[in-house]
């Protein structure tokens, strides 16, 4: 007889992971909640923990905060952590699972695994580059934690390839990929309509950090474009709501993305959820980690590429359209939270329960 499976994700939800999957479990009938702290975008989730106030406000709040924590302690039975997260501080709670016959899951986003001396030597950032500027420090952080869960995680998991390589600067293991998810319900695709040479490309950019996203290069290389006598309208997005920016992705006939460390990340995936071409620096040393390599729709581009490949898709603008079309495709196979959350069910069932 197959374990009832309870599952708690949280804290974080960097992407809106944790409340994504909580809520796509509870709809394939998986007993499962996602609590996070408090979120300034407020992505969906299904409990946000309580926080602020006067200082009576904040005793009461994070004493009724510690009490539901020992109560999902006791309810769950599978804890999907994210970012290096547990539910106490300083991750006090990790020895206590395995003692009470839970399981424990963590997944690596980003720079909770991130290896930043591998990536400045690797990609050649520059000395003006957060990586480069905070590599010691963050590396060091980053291998004292994960050295101390390592010891009472019963499975890794992370949602780029780029994270299981980096991972191995650290001497470190993560058993596999879990795409990145998106409720593509929620995303209207919006066909790109063929536009002649004669009419404005509008080509979108949208950084967190502009250092992270090497805007730089993509400024210069529009620059450059423009001077070339091409029609292109420019847009850079910041700033805006998590709404506004998929505004911008429809009026778009290109999207842009990071062109400097290695991979896609969830922007790219809205934009083409929308039916955008979208570009993007795929480093294809990850390919191995993953088994759909060769039907990512994304024009590869780097720093020393950029301008080139604009000025290709321009000069080929016919061939947008199908792009659009074919990156929404690529969405729905890979990155719909239906589709991937049976690949976490069987992780859950026959990975995690069956050790």
């Amino acid at each position: 007889m197959q374990k009832k499976i309870k599952v708690f994700h949280g804290l974080v939800n960097y992407g809106t992971q944790a409340g994504l999957f909580a809520l796509e479990l509870r709809n394939q009938g998986i007993d499962a909640i996602s609590v996070v702290y408090n979120d300034l975008s407020k992505r969906k989730t299904d409990i946000e923990l309580l926080y602020g106030g006067n200082f009576i406000q904040k005793v009461f709040k994070h004493s009724w905060n510690y009490l539901r924590k020992i109560y999902w302690f006791f309810k769950f039975n599978t804890f999907h952590f994210y970012f290096g997260k547990t539910l106490f501080p300083n991750q006090i709670d990790l020895p206590f699972y395995r003692f009470f016959g839970k399981k424990v899951i963590m997944e690596y986003l980003g720079n909770d695994i991130r290896h930043y001396k591998t990536l400045v030597e690797r990609y050649n950032l520059s000395k003006n580059h957060d990586f480069f500027q905070q590599m010691e420090e963050h590396d060091r952080k980053t291998a004292k934690r994960i050295k101390n869960e390592e010891k009472y995680l019963d499975y890794k998991l992370c949602c780029l390839p780029n994270h299981i390589d980096l991972a191995k600067s650290y001497n470190y293991r993560i058993n596999e990929v879990l795409p990145l998810s998106l409720n593509i319900n929620d995303i209207k695709y919006k066909e790109l309509k063929k536009k002649t040479p004669d009419k404005l490309l509008k080509i979108l950019h949208a950084p967190t950090k502009r250092g992270f996203k090497g805007t730089i290069y993509i400024e210069r290389a529009i620059a450059t474009l423009q001077k070339e006598g091409y029609a292109i309208d420019f847009k850079i997005a910041e700033g805006i709501t998590h709404k506004e920016l998929f505004k911008e992705y429809e009026r778009c006939d290109i999207f842009i993305d990071q062109i400097s460390v290695g991979w896609y990340g969830t922007a790219s995936l809205e934009s083409m959820a929308v039916g955008r071409p979208t570009c993007a620096y795929i480093d294809e040393r990850y390919f191995q980690y993953i088994n759909y390599a060769d039907e990512i729709p994304l024009i590869n581009v780097t720093p020393e590429n950029v301008t080139d490949k604009l000025r290709e898709l321009i000069s080929n603008r016919e061939q947008l359209p199908d792009i659009g079309k074919r990156s929404r495709e690529f969405v729905e196979k890979y990155h719909d939270v239906k589709n991937v959350t049976k690949k976490l069910i069987d992780i859950y069932q026959n990975k995690v329960w069956k050790q």
